[in-house]
């Protein structure tokens, strides 16, 4: 059989160095979020913010990705796993959602208690993109988020054995993939951007809009979220609760920014100066 109309991907999923084994997919999360935050210090240094406070972001992303990737996982496929250690503490299965979210979580709470500045979210809303188009490689390689078989010119035929797709023979949607050009994608439009967007949280809400609403339309080509309500997944419902976050969110920035414009107006100052 003939795979000349799509990509064939033979590379076991895991790397043996000598006693040592190693994941494709921890392997390519620890570079995107190293090279994730590499971009968000460089924002932060074009704005002579402190770029110390990148470790203490990159340790929150790493932690609350990974563990938020976990529960929502099981949260929408195996809900018992969330009190059994031993499916909770497994090393696959894991939500893009729950582990942005739980990320965005923790570090907002950690600027907010550190009482720091609203730009530090978009310091790392700028290198969120990258991180996430790097740290995707490894679905592609272990063949994870499949959707159906197609001959269409970006399926993906995983051809190694211990791939996870349902057959080496066949080429499938591959939402590792759609999720790799998706983020780059967003990386390609924000970065010649971050200079215009100088209001804080400006970037924050669009680089997680313009992530909700194209995951929304990339599992109509992945079926690894199961069918919630109205013909849509699970995961689409939460990127349609993450754009009315991001629309609420937007509106209380514009509100915020604009009444501190105004306390710090002299008194009797023309507002259109």
């Amino acid at each position: 059989m003939a795979h000349v109309a799509v990509i064939t991907i033979n590379i076991d999923p895991e790397i043996q160095l000598g006693p040592l084994t190693l994941a494709w997919h921890g392997l390519t999360i620890a570079l995107g979020v190293f090279a994730g935050a590499l971009m968000a210090a460089r924002w932060l240094r074009e704005r002579d913010l402190d770029v110390e406070q990148m470790y203490n972001f990159a340790a929150l992303a790493a932690v609350g990705g990974i563990v938020g990737a976990r529960i929502f996982y099981l949260f929408e496929h195996d809900p018992g796993g969330l009190v059994a250690p031993d499916r909770l503490f497994s090393s696959h299965g894991f939500t893009f959602d729950g582990g942005v979210i739980l990320a965005a979580i923790l570090i907002a709470g950690y600027v907010h208690r550190r009482r720091l500045s609203g730009r530090y979210l978009d310091a790392c809303a700028a290198g969120l993109p990258l991180g996430v188009a790097i740290g995707r490689v490894g679905d592609v390689i272990n063949g994870e988020h499949y959707g159906e078989r197609s001959t269409f010119f970006l399926a993906v035929r995983n051809a190694h054995s211990a791939a996870e797709t349902p057959d080496t023979v066949f080429a499938y949607h591959n939402g590792g993939l759609y999720e790799v050009l998706l983020a780059a994608a967003i990386f390609a439009v924000i970065w010649p951007l971050r200079h215009r967007l100088r209001r804080p949280g400006d970037l924050t809400w669009l680089v997680l809009a313009l992530f909700a609403a194209g995951r929304f339309f990339l599992f109509f080509l992945r079926g690894d979220s199961p069918e919630l309500a109205l013909g849509l997944s699970n995961a689409q419902w939460t990127s349609v609760a993450l754009l009315l976050v991001v629309i609420a969110g937007r509106v209380l920035t514009l509100r915020v920014s604009k009444r501190r414009s105004a306390e710090a107006r002299p008194p009797g100052a023309d507002p259109a100066v």
